[in-house]
C-alpha cells in the first residue's frame, strides 16, 4: 500500500510549477490526486460538471477559516482537508479546470489554484491575493476563465465600495502591524470603488431552472449590505428537482454540504443578503 501511495505522488509531481513557492503537505496531494484520477475517468470533461462531482467528493471535510494565512510570507497554499467557503471553491475549481485540460497531475491543479486565487495568476505578496469576490470576478474575466451571469432580472442594484480591509485591520492577522501593507490593499480597493453592481434579488430564487439563468456548476455569491464589502459567502450551486440549493462550506455546520435547505429558504433568514450574483466558469 505504501509503494503504491509513493508511485502515486510520484507520478502526481512530474510537470514543473509555475511557482515553488508553495506549502501543502502529503496528505493534501494524495487526495487531490485521488480526486483526479477519479474524476478524470468520467467522459464528461465539461467544467460545471466536473466541479458538481468534486465538490460532492469533499461532502463531509471540516469548515477551518484563516488557512491562507498561517505563515508571514504569503505562500500558495494547498490544503484539501480543511477549507472555508472561499478556499472550497478555489480548489473545486482548480480540480475541474484541471480535468477540463486533460491532465490529472498534482503540479497542474497547483498551477490551476494559482491561477485562480491571484491576480494576473502571479503570486506577488499578500496583496496580489483576489480577497473579495469582486477582485476574483474582474480577474477572471480578464483571464477568459469565467463570466459573471447578468439578463434583465438582474435587477437588484449594490453600489460598490470596497474598503473594509483597508478599514479593519485589526480583523486580518497579516495587516495588524503592517500600515505598508494597509496601503497596498488600499491601492487593490481603490478600482471597485463607486461603481454599481446588478444582482439576482433573492425573492426571485423560488422559481425554476428554467425561469432563472442559473445552472448546475455556476458560482453563487450572496450580495451583503454590510459597509464596504461585496459579498460575505459563496459555493456551487445544485439543482435539486425544481429548487436551487448550495454546495458550501458552512459555517453553520462546520463541515462541507449539500444543504437540504433551498437558497431561498436559506436567504430568508439572511436579513443582510440582499440577493446573489452568479459567474458561470469556462
Amino acid at each position: 500500500m505504501k509503494k503504491a501511495i509513493t508511485i502515486l505522488v510520484f507520478l502526481c509531481c512530474t510537470t514543473s510549477l509555475m511557482c515553488n513557492n508553495i506549502t501543502y503537505t502529503t496528505a493534501d496531494s494524495i487526495k487531490i490526486c485521488k480526486i483526479l484520477s477519479q474524476l478524470s475517468k468520467s467522459k464528461e470533461k465539461k467544467t460545471a460538471t466536473i466541479m458538481v462531482a468534486a465538490a460532492k467528493l469533499l461532502a463531509g471535510t471540516p469548515y477551518v477559516a484563516g488557512t491562507l494565512d498561517k505563515d508571514k510570507v504569503e505562500k500558495i497554499v494547498v490544503n484539501i482537508g480543511e477549507v472555508d467557503c472561499t478556499t472550497f471553491v478555489e480548489q473545486i475549481f482548480a480540480i475541474a479546470r484541471t480535468i477540463s485540460q486533460d491532465k490529472k497531475d498534482f503540479n497542474s491543479f497547483c498551477n490551476n489554484l494559482l491561477n485562480i486565487r491571484y491576480q494576473k495568476g502571479k503570486c506577488n505578496g499578500y496583496e496580489s491575493r483576489l480577497h473579495y469576490f469582486s477582485q476574483f470576478v474582474a480577474d477572471g474575466e480578464e483571464k477568459g476563465i469565467l463570466h459573471e451571469v447578468k439578463n434583465k432580472q438582474f435587477t437588484g442594484k449594490q453600489n460598490l465600495n470596497l474598503s473594509f480591509m483597508s478599514n479593519n485591520p485589526a480583523k486580518y492577522p497579516r495587516l495588524q502591524t503592517d500600515s505598508v501593507l494597509i496601503a497596498a490593499i488600499a491601492e487593490r480597493e481603490k478600482p471597485f470603488r463607486n461603481i454599481t453592481i446588478n444582482y439576482l434579488p433573492k425573492e426571485l430564487l423560488n422559481k425554476t431552472s428554467r425561469q432563472i439563468p442559473i445552472k448546475d456548476g455556476d458560482i453563487i455569491a450572496l450580495v451583503t449590505n454590510i459597509n464596504g464589502l461585496d459579498v460575505t459567502h459563496m459555493g456551487i450551486a445544485i439543482w435539486k428537482g425544481k429548487r436551487l440549493h448550495l454546495i458550501h462550506a458552512s459555517y453553520k455546520h462546520k463541515k462541507v454540504i449539500l444543504d437540504e435547505q433551498s437558497l431561498f429558504d436559506y436567504l430568508k433568514v439572511h436579513k443582510s443578503a440582499p440577493g446573489i450574483r452568479v459567474v458561470r466558469v469556462k
